[in-house]
């Protein structure tokens, strides 16, 4: 990888197909090789987008540690702390459109310009992915809600509480899954809002372990920072300032390379398979055109 810095490999496009990857793991760590420098540098432009998120998470937790226990009640705070956040990250989705349309094209080894592809992409997918980045905020918002409704039933709730919990859980799961395609859906085909949504939903479900496996990867970090924090209960300022620093610096460019890799593939076969014209196994040995 390191080696790239100096001797940068050609373009996967310039490549006779003899030399060019022949699975798709050959072709995640080629391009990767390839790109992955060039991360850090898009990645802080994105992060500014998050800038508002993390303020506002920020002022929310010193809030916290400020109130007396006594008179600290955790429904208003959370439902105050979630309505905040989701106003933060309605922003976002233009954001997650362009860097989402640059990680596709560096993902199938296609070479671009980064900031007019960035750039590009966000404004002309900016009202379709606000609409997404709206469905994103406002998902934690609703499922806590729904949740704290049926908890204050108490024993009234009886094992219906139980059901809606697992309910939620499953429709946040299936989103998780559902968004690791959406944007890359959004960025490449020509679709309405509610067609990006359907497609988005039957293709991971038909890709549901591949999926899953996906969506371990890019939680793994997260995981890593939770299993930190509870080794290492007395650094709790450092671990933060830390994780911060990686998704500042890094960690939002690799999740959408990685959802890229992922949804590359999925969309080659499921769509461009079917489509006169289209190109399938981009980047790879085997590239062809749909006839």
């Amino acid at each position: 990888m390191f080696k790239g810095l100096f001797f940068p490999k050609p373009p996967l496009e310039d490549l006779p197909p003899q030399e060019r990857p022949k699975t798709r793991r050959a072709l995640f760590r080629q391009t990767f090789g390839n790109y992955w420098s060039w991360f850090f540098a898009v990645n802080l432009v994105c992060y500014v987008f998050y800038l508002p998120a993390s303020v506002w998470t920020e002022l929310s937790l010193e809030s916290l540690l400020t109130l007396e226990t006594a008179a600290f009640q955790t429904a208003p705070f959370m439902g105050a702390y979630l309505a905040g956040l989701a106003a933060c990250l309605f922003i976002t989705g233009p954001m997650l459109a362009g860097i989402s349309l640059l990680m596709r094209n560096w993902s199938r080894g296609e070479p671009c310009m980064r900031w007019q592809t960035l750039f590009g992409g966000m404004k002309r997918n900016f009202a379709q992915a606000l609409g997404f980045s709206l469905i994103e905020g406002l998902m934690p918002l609703a499922a806590y809600s729904a949740l704290r409704y049926y908890g204050n039933l108490g024993d009234s709730a009886g094992v219906g509480y139980y059901v809606l919990f697992g309910f939620i859980a499953i429709v946040v799961i299936f989103a998780l899954l559902m968004r690791q395609l959406v944007y890359t859906i959004l960025v490449t085909y020509r679709l309405k809002f509610g067609q990006i949504i359907k497609n988005a939903f039957l293709l991971t479900f038909l890709e549901l372990p591949r999926s899953f496996l996906t969506l371990l990867i890019n939680l793994s970090p997260i995981a890593v920072i939770a299993l930190l924090l509870w080794l290492l209960p007395a650094y709790p300022g450092l671990l933060v300032v830390l994780a911060l620093a990686y998704y500042a610096l890094f960690g939002i460019a690799l999740e959408r390379f990685v959802s890229a890799s992922f949804a590359n593939r999925v969309l080659e076969k499921h769509f461009n398979a079917k489509l006169p014209g289209a190109k399938v196994d981009i980047g790879m040995a085997s590239e062809s055109v749909v006839e």
